[in-house]
């Protein structure tokens, strides 16, 4: 201060203030890293002196703008900061998109969260909140600890020993190690509290590694064992839909691990074959090579008046296969209790456009629908089937469908 003059001596930074711009560039890198970024890694992106940056830190973090779980640990958001705006990163747009577009598809009956693993904790990503006047809110932005929550449960169970250690930074306990085992053989996790019952079910972007979870949330006074039945079973079909937009052409969350033998097993009646068939799951088409060696290849299909309907896509060697050898099989199955399973024996027959039910195209468009969850306003004409595309009938020379016996099954039996 000009003490000679009354005012302030304000230094000319030609309305430029560097510490206002480093502190609002280090802000924005870590709104936009969900998983956090070391000081190092800060200091390299940022190009900040290690003094000047720790005296930054060390400001924000007090402040709560930043957070730290351990000393030596990677700096997060904190919960100044995820109170500005809800973090949207833009390298999780596709995913973020593939969310509200499968919800759309299957409007939710209870609020919905997808999720991401950051570190120790699971950070939600986007909400899709039910219509219900007593709901649930999983705010973007808002973190929960990883160990405690089931969506942290079905991601942690699909890393190794050592990466989950790195994560946690903690010996896993008995009691936690269990609960990793049973979301990888059930492909889900559940938790019940005082107020409100958590399922959580596996995004798989290659089709069998968690990359995100979908967390639904129950109130408790909703809850009942059927509800929440049918509302898993509609969850991963949403999961199924984004990881096939993610890219995936199955959904088999943790691969074949999680492939349980059927044991002892009940036949499907004719109504929940119908309701499996009509699901996005995958089949996986085996048919033989010119050499005699077995060809496997996961397809989508649709169930039509008896035949299974698949089609394959430009420069699939499956096709040729076929054409050459008709004889084919067919495995559609889920790695989860009940374990569902369908197995079908039949002779391929290619079909032209005028022996599907209103053509080729709509025939692509409605797998679009069924797998991906678009609306069939939604796909453009530029997605329309071309020529070089093939398509089959398998009408069912052998079909068996089994499912495992459950405890209702045995009393129904016995009653």
């Amino acid at each position: 201060m000009d003490k000679s003059s009354g005012f302030l001596n304000i230094m000319n930074y030609d309305q430029h203030v560097p510490a206002a711009e480093r502190t609002l560039q280090l802000l924005e890198l870590l709104a936009a890293t969900p998983e956090g970024l070391t000081a190092q890694e800060l200091s390299t992106t940022l190009d900040i002196p290690r003094s000047a940056l720790f005296a930054l830190l060390n400001t924000l973090k007090g402040l709560g703008y930043i957070e730290q779980a351990r000393p030596r640990h990677p700096y997060l958001a904190g919960p100044r900061l995820r109170n500005l705006h809800p973090m949207t990163p833009t390298s999780h747009t596709t995913l973020i998109q593939a969310f509200y577009e499968a919800i759309t598809h299957t409007p939710p009956e209870e609020t919905i969260a997808l999720t991401l693993l950051s570190n120790d904790r699971v950070f939600v990503l986007a909400e899709a909140p039910c219509q219900k006047t007593v709901r649930t809110v999983m705010d973007p932005g808002e973190y929960m600890n990883a160990v405690e929550n089931p969506a942290g449960w079905v991601l942690l169970a699909g890393l190794s020993d050592a990466e989950r250690h790195h994560r946690l930074n903690q010996e896993i306990t008995p009691a936690l190690q269990e609960r990793l085992m049973q979301a990888k053989h059930q492909g889900a996790a559940h938790a019940r509290g005082r107020d409100q019952h958590q399922i959580a079910v596996p995004v798989c972007s290659n089709g069998y590694t968690p990359s995100a979870a979908l967390l639904m949330s129950i109130p408790t006074f909703r809850w009942n064992p059927q509800y929440t039945t049918d509302l898993l079973q509609k969850l991963r079909e949403v999961a199924a839909r984004i990881s096939h937009r993610m890219g995936a052409v199955t959904y088999q969350p943790y691969g074949t691990h999680n492939m349980q033998a059927l044991g002892s097993s009940v036949s499907m009646s004719t109504q929940e074959l119908e309701t499996f068939l009509s699901g996005p799951w995958a089949a996986r088409l085996a048919c033989v090579r010119p050499d005699g060696s077995p060809h496997v290849v996961p397809v989508w299909y649709e169930w039509h008046q008896d035949k299974f309907l698949v089609v394959a896509w430009p420069g699939s060697v499956w096709a040729n296969f076929v054409l050459q050898n008709p004889a084919v099989a067919l495995t559609i199955d889920e790695p989860w209790p009940p374990l569902r399973r369908v197995l079908i024996r039949g002779m391929a027959q290619q079909l032209n456009t005028l022996d599907l039910p209103e053509g080729e195209p709509a025939l692509y468009q409605r797998l679009q629908v069924r797998y991906l969850g678009k609306t069939v306003s939604a796909i453009t004409d530029g997605q329309r089937i071309e020529p070089q595309w093939t398509a089959f009938a398998i009408p069912p020379t052998r079909l068996i469908a089994q499912r495992e016996r459950t405890r209702e099954t045995n009393e129904s039996h016995t009653a």
